[in-house]
């Protein structure tokens, strides 16, 4: 009956869950199942709630209510939770014990489906974050399963706990934490970047630009600094760039290709002494850059290629690809 409950518990999770979530599951061993009856850890031996049980693991603390309603979502509210109340808390402040958000739920009858034969089996559900997961991997047969008691190892085990809950801590905090004085509020090129950015989203709609905005502006930063331009230079350069093509950028180039494009026409020089000169570094151009340059590929040593996709139909995501 467990594999079966196994079976279709997996399925419907692993369907409903999203892509960044990890989750796994397994069913209790004949020996672990004995013992925990023998030391009379269970009233009822047909009610053992962890026969089958699986571990729902995400991001982070903000994501555990998503969780919770995911589950109830397939399987109804839980026969009992723990905690009952996520607000409060039974342990000592000083206590960093396992606490995960467990969820005893009842597999449910569909009247839309045949009977599976696991109607009101019990089962647990845990649901904790990827610290919380790792922890407990790390330390759970280190501590639990071994030969000897050892109140050193579970102090370590303890102090490590701590540490893990004061970066989930901090870590939902970060965008009230960022407020703070106590450190620097940007850098010099981090102001780069976000001059770069704000000029790419005054330009392009948020689907045309690429999800990882920063790593493209970055890109953008060191073509400009090479060239001999800052991000205060790159506002012009696309406003004239955009009247020149009627008003409104090519909708299949990329950001990207467009500001090479745009460097190639406005600041011919400076761009054909970057790509010709010999140097670490490169820089990755279009063969309509290096003709509009009136270079070849063995004029420009510090240019990188692909074949030229502006016919393509994806063309502007593919290149966003490739930052």
């Amino acid at each position: 009956m467990a594999e079966k409950l196994k079976e279709l518990v997996d399925s419907q999770i692993q369907s409903r869950k999203p892509p960044t979530w990890h989750y796994e599951s397994r069913v209790k061993g004949e020996e672990s199942f004995a013992l925990k009856m023998e030391c009379g850890r269970a009233d009822n031996p047909s009610e053992i709630e962890d026969t089958f049980g699986c571990v729902l693991v995400v991001p982070n603390y903000s994501a555990l209510g998503s969780a919770e309603e995911v589950v109830n979502s397939l399987f109804g509210r839980p026969a009992v939770r723990r905690p009952r109340d996520s607000s409060e808390t039974a342990k000592d402040p000083t206590d960093f014990r396992f606490d995960d958000l467990r969820l005893y739920m009842r597999y449910p009858a569909s009247e839309m489906t045949p009977p599976t034969g696991v109607e009101g089996t019990l089962f647990e559900v845990q649901i904790r974050t990827f610290l919380q997961h790792a922890w407990t991997i790390a330390t759970h047969d280190i501590v639990y399963k071994s030969d000897q008691l050892s109140w050193r190892r579970e102090r370590i085990a303890a102090q490590a706990k701590a540490a893990l809950e004061q970066a989930e801590v901090t870590i939902a905090m970060m965008s009230a934490l960022e407020k703070n004085d106590v450190l620097p509020e940007t850098s010099k090129d981090y102001r780069r970047f976000n001059n770069i950015i704000e000029s790419l989203r005054d330009h392009w709609d948020s689907e045309q630009l690429p999800t990882n905005i920063r790593l493209l502006a970055v890109g953008v930063d060191g073509i400009l600094r090479d060239i001999g331009l800052s991000s205060d230079d790159l506002p012009a350069i696309l406003d004239t760039g955009r009247t020149r093509y009627g008003g409104r950028h090519n909708l299949d180039w990329s950001p990207y290709r467009a500001i090479v494009r745009y460097l190639s026409e406005q600041h011919a020089a400076k761009f054909k002494r970057c790509l010709s000169r010999k140097g670490r570094g490169h820089v990755f151009v279009y063969p309509d850059v290096l003709s509009a340059l009136g270079l070849d590929r063995t004029e420009a040593p510090r240019a990188t290629f692909v074949d030229d996709v502006e016919n393509q139909p994806s063309a502007a995501k593919s290149e966003n690809a490739l930052l």
